[in-house]
């Protein structure tokens, strides 16, 4: 069990910094207590110690990253019990440099199956692939919330 951030879209130095501040709170984690923010994070970083996280019991924001796929195959449940911008469980935004072709290509959350509380909000990522064949309301526990994909 490891502590999320509460920081948003806010970053403290340069792009090493967040990625060894990353790298410090949440390696061997499994649970995230409160919300993983993964913001800033350069294309030639290894994120694979993301994988042994299960469950976020707050939001994922992925956001004005450059990495081309996002090691969370083992992620299984979002619970929200916080939003991004009072809504949304899983908020990912503008994921590319328009100078390079360095972009998001995966989101790679294979075993999502329920995001408790919370909308999906997935816009500005010019190369991911294949977030318009997931079935975002199966996923989603409130339906009343329409996925913005």
């Amino acid at each position: 069990v490891c502590a999320g951030t509460l920081n948003g879209l806010s970053v403290t130095g340069d792009a090493q910094h967040q990625y060894q501040t990353l790298h410090k709170m949440y390696n061997n984690c499994e649970i995230v207590m409160g919300n993983l923010e993964i913001v800033l994070i350069d294309h030639t970083q290894d994120l694979s110690f993301l994988q042994t996280i299960r469950e976020v019991t707050g939001y994922i924001l992925i956001a004005m990253n450059v990495f081309s796929s996002l090691p969370l195959q083992n992620l299984r449940v979002i619970r929200g019990t916080q939003f991004y911008e009072e809504k949304f469980a899983l908020f990912v935004l503008l994921n590319y440099n328009p100078n390079s072709t360095h972009a998001l290509r995966q989101l790679g959350l294979n075993q999502l199956t329920e995001i408790l509380a919370g909308g999906v909000y997935i816009e500005k990522n010019a190369q991911l692939c294949h977030v318009d064949t997931v079935e975002w309301r199966d996923i989603m526990r409130d339906p009343r919330l329409e996925p913005v994909v």
